[in-house]
This record gives C-alpha cells, structure tokens and sequence, in this order.
C-alpha cells in the first residue's frame, strides 16, 4: 500500500519542479524583451564601434561610412536624435498616458526624472452623459473625471489653470484654480 502522505506530498512537490522550471523562460523572456527595450539601436553602437579600428584610415573611413548611415536613417525617421529638454518636453506631452517600457519615457537613470505634475490651461471643459467632466488642455491633452461629480465643485471653464498631478495607484488628481481635487484619466492625444 502506497503511503498517501507521501504521494500526496511528491506530487506537489513534482508539481512546483514542473511550474518553476516553465517559468525560468517567461523570466528568461522578459529579461531579453527589457534589455531589447533600453539598449542602444545598432547604427549607434556600430558607430562606436569604429573607435576600436586600430589603423587610422580604416578607422576613418569606418567612421565616415557610420555617419552617413546615421545621417540617412534619422533623415528618413528611423533613428530620432533629441536633447535632454526634447525628451522632457515629450514626457510632459505623454503625461497620463500608457506607455511601453522602453528607456526614453522611463524617468529612470540620469537621463531624466519622472513627470509628477503638469499644469496648464483649460481649452475648453463640458459635462458628457454620466455628468463627469470632460476636459481639454490648450497643448491638446483630454482628461475625463472618473468619479462621480461632488455638488461642491466649482465648474471649470475655458481660460481656467489646472494642475494634474500622479496619485495612489496608478490615478491622477485635477485641481481646477488651486481648488478641491477631483479624480480624472487621461483619455486622448
């Protein structure tokens, strides 16, 4: 007779060897998918690669046939070259919206910071069916109030200052003229 306290225990025990040993791929897989993400494109670090050319115009003539490749690829959008002020000007844009993890928009390293707050001028604001309010930046950005309206809330208007900033768990808070915050998503451009 098989002991079922064993059995029962071998098979759990068989069970999560066969779980772990599936997920050391998945691991495996997000670890080649975040370096993909944050590594340098290939014509750059072909580039740099022509200073370790030790004879001086091969090294040249490395360096010349790189550069015009660069040149070629950021005039036809493949490769996009920007200073530190274009990505936060670009982060700022982005501000409310998800986005893939690659190293441009992360605010991790020393190339930036993450964008805890914008504050800008109401376009133009309106209610939509559920009474929420609907509400476009100048620069183009609309948000939507995801909880339901207080009845103490000051109506926002065109020409208002509005201030977004991240909150608890992933939501951002909307505070109209330095006045009572209210919950909203961004939900377009």
């Amino acid at each position: 007779m098989v002991n079922s306290k064993w059995f029962f225990t071998g098979m759990l025990s068989a069970t999560a060897a066969v779980a772990a040993s599936l997920s050391i791929p998945a691991v495996a897989q997000e670890t080649d998918r975040k370096k993909a993400l944050t590594a340098p494109p290939a014509i750059y670090t072909d580039l740099i690669a022509c200073k370790d050319v030790a004879e001086p115009t091969a090294r040249l003539a490395c360096y010349d046939d790189k550069v015009t490749a660069l040149q070629t690829a950021q005039a036809s959008n493949q490769v996009v070259i920007a200073d530190r002020e274009q990505v936060r000007e670009a982060r700022r844009g982005l501000f409310g919206l998800t986005l893939p993890r690659i190293k441009l928009f992360d605010g991790d390293g020393d190339e930036g910071e993450q964008i805890e707050a914008i504050e800008g001028i109401i376009q133009s604001a309106r209610t939509i069916r559920s009474g929420k309010w609907l509400i476009q930046l100048e620069e183009g950005a609309v948000w939507q109030q995801t909880e339901p309206p207080r009845s103490t809330m000051r109506r926002p208007k065109a020409g208002d200052s509005i201030t977004i900033e991240r909150a608890a768990l992933g939501s951002y808070l909307a505070k109209v003229n330095d006045g009572r915050g209210f919950k909203v998503k961004r939900v377009a451009n």
